[in-house]
């Protein structure tokens, strides 16, 4: 049997009582974290689920973390994807306009509705002309009966390529109307915020082709159809494309940027959402929360502007919120 010196029984005995106090004081601090994280017991519901009550003191409340609310200036911001649907350019005197669309199907529609017009208009000239000869009796009734024919046959055709011109977003009068060095851009704003956009508000547009710029452009107009599969709608936002630089196909996010100055801005974890409606829950006392009913905006991608539902100076709880949705739905 090997034999201690006194130096080394010393130092082994020293060791082990050191190991003893690491021992204990590890479990003393996971003792302190496991309290830090009880949840909450014997919850009682009142309200259909809107008020929730714990027992007073309970150590399980500390896992609730609040912040005291105050109203601020914000903005709301809509960033929606979009892409340039429609460029349009000087041709000169004798040519006119020139369009360009992003879809080569788009650019055949409007060639034949272009062809269609021209044959509407020779059509109503002819038959004004035919008109005035058969009053006069130097047409007859069948040249009437044919230039008639003529100009019905054309207007169809017209107003066919004019309906199907519109299906795909495009209204021809509008066309028509916009000046040279424009561009036309398609966002697809969310079904939820569409009531955010207005027509005419300026907009902030970065073109992946341009990443270190930002351009200025225009709600031009909002769509009258909702998609089924994507639930966004169409907004078309006008731009000025002097010299060119942006072309049909070139893809951009569009932040319909919305400035206000009385909201409550709140992190994410803040709210809680159940069937499309978004809630919150507000600390009335130091053992009773409230689930309020709350209508939101983005602002950035962590937090969230609240428009109505809270007060100032209330204190909404930002951690442990998914834990009170379940007590007050009952999941």
């Amino acid at each position: 049997m090997k034999k201690f010196k006194i130096k080394e029984l010393s130092i082994f005995f020293a060791s082990l009582i050191f190991a003893g106090f690491i021992e204990y004081g590890c479990t003393n601090s996971n003792a302190k974290d496991e309290a830090s994280f009880l949840i909450p017991q014997k919850a009682t519901l009142s309200s259909n689920g809107k008020i929730i009550t714990f027992p007073q003191n309970n150590p399980g409340l500390n896992v609730f973390k609040t912040t005291l609310v105050k109203k601020s200036s914000a903005v709301i911001s809509v960033i929606a994807p979009g892409r340039v649907v429609a460029t349009f350019s000087s041709a000169g005197a004798n040519i006119g306009k020139i369009v360009l669309f992003d879809s080569p199907d788009i650019t055949t529609l409007y060639s034949q509705y272009k062809q269609n017009e021209a044959i509407y208009k020779l059509a109503t000239k002819n038959l004004a002309r035919t008109k005035e000869m058969f009053i006069n009796q130097a047409a007859t009734e069948k040249d009437m009966n044919q230039a008639e024919n003529d100009f019905a046959t054309a207007h169809a055709a017209m107003v066919e390529m004019d309906v199907r011109l519109r299906a795909v977003g495009f209204n021809p009068e509008e066309i028509e109307s916009i000046s040279s060095n424009y561009a036309w851009i398609m966002a697809d704003v969310p079904e939820l915020q569409i009531h955010q956009i207005r027509k005419g508000e300026s907009v902030k547009i970065k073109f992946d082709a341009y990443p270190d710029k930002v351009f200025t452009g225009k709600a031009d107009a909002i769509g009258d159809i909702l998609d089924p599969n994507t639930r966004t709608v169409k907004i078309r936002v006008i731009i000025p494309n002097i010299g060119g630089k942006f072309i049909p196909g070139m893809f951009a996010q569009v932040d319909f940027g919305n400035p206000i100055s009385s909201a409550f801005i709140l992190p994410l974890s803040a709210i809680v959402t159940v069937e499309e409606k978004n809630y919150l829950f507000v600390k009335t006392s130091p053992n009773v929360f409230e689930r309020r009913q709350v209508v939101v905006a983005n602002s950035d991608p962590e937090q969230l502007i609240v428009l109505s539902g809270i007060q100032d100076s209330d204190k909404v709880v930002t951690s442990g919120a998914m834990l009170l949705k379940g007590l007050s739905f009952g999941y």
